[in-house]
Formats: structure tokens, C-alpha cells, sequence
């Protein structure tokens, strides 16, 4: 019988350039690989992590130093807290910002014309733009849409 680690490696295709270890199999839409181990579906970074670096302590996340969410290479993985993550993440740019954001209710034209807007009462602006009073006073203070 295949172990779980053949099985992984054999979904996995090695690109020499970068070094990284791109996952093959299916992905759950946001680019991370899924894969079966022990009669569910995991992970395919954090199992690699697990068959090849040991138990993820609870509450920890697997991070890629790659940045690459198909790569399953274990020297590319590295154990963080949700904070770390984060933290992470931000530090490359990786945040959808503005429109870019998926709960964005509002386009980059929208915070403009809310900045320039200066005799129309936040309340009015909130309604016509469909968002709360206090996130019109943000706009206008640049605490949000920087």
C-alpha cells in the first residue's frame, strides 16, 4: 500500500527555478492545495509539514516563506500564530486594499468624491453611498482609504 507521503510527493511537481514544491492535486479555490490523509481532507501545506517536520501545535498556522500557497516544500513552511500570519502577509503586501477588497462597498472615485464633498452633512453622504455615518467620518479623517 502507498503511504501518505508517496501519495503527496506524487501530486507534487518541483519547480527548479524557485525551489518550491507546486501542489498538483485539487486546491480549495483560494490556491491551497486538499488532500486526503487519515480519511479526511487536509491541507496539503500542513500535511507536507507534518509527514516531514513533525505535529503542528494547536493554534499554530503553516506560513510559506515562498509565499507561494500551491508549495508544499517543507523548507518553504514555517509554523506562526494568526498574529504572525497577519503580520506577515502585510509585510509583503499581500492585503486586497480599496475595491480590491471583496467587502469593499465603495470604489477609490467614491472616496474622492466623499473627501470633496465638504458642504454635504455625513449622514446624506452615508445614505447616497450606502455605508455608515462613522465610516464617512473615517474616510474624511483618513483613518480608512489612506
Amino acid at each position: 500500500m502507498e503511504s501518505i507521503t508517496d501519495r503527496l510527493m506524487a501530486k507534487a511537481d518541483v519547480d527548479e527555478r524557485t525551489g518550491c514544491w507546486n501542489w498538483t492535486g485539487g486546491s480549495n479555490g483560494h490556491g491551497y492545495g486538499r488532500a486526503w490523509a487519515n480519511g479526511r481532507m487536509v491541507s496539503a501545506h500542513r500535511l507536507s509539514f507534518e509527514l516531514h517536520c513533525g505535529q503542528i501545535p494547536d493554534g499554530l498556522h503553516v506560513l510559506h516563506s515562498c509565499d507561494n500557497r500551491a508549495c508544499i516544500n517543507p523548507a518553504h513552511l514555517f509554523l506562526g500564530t494568526h498574529a504572525e500570519n497577519i503580520a506577515d502577509r502585510n509585510a509583503k503586501g499581500r492585503q486586497a486594499r480599496g475595491s480590491a477588497n471583496g467587502r469593499a462597498k465603495i470604489t477609490e472615485a467614491d472616496v474622492i468624491a466623499i473627501r470633496a464633498a465638504t458642504g454635504v452633512v455625513q449622514r446624506e453622504l452615508a445614505t447616497q453611498y450606502g455605508i455608515c455615518r462613522q465610516k464617512i467620518s473615517d474616510i474624511r479623517a483618513g483613518k480608512r482609504w489612506s
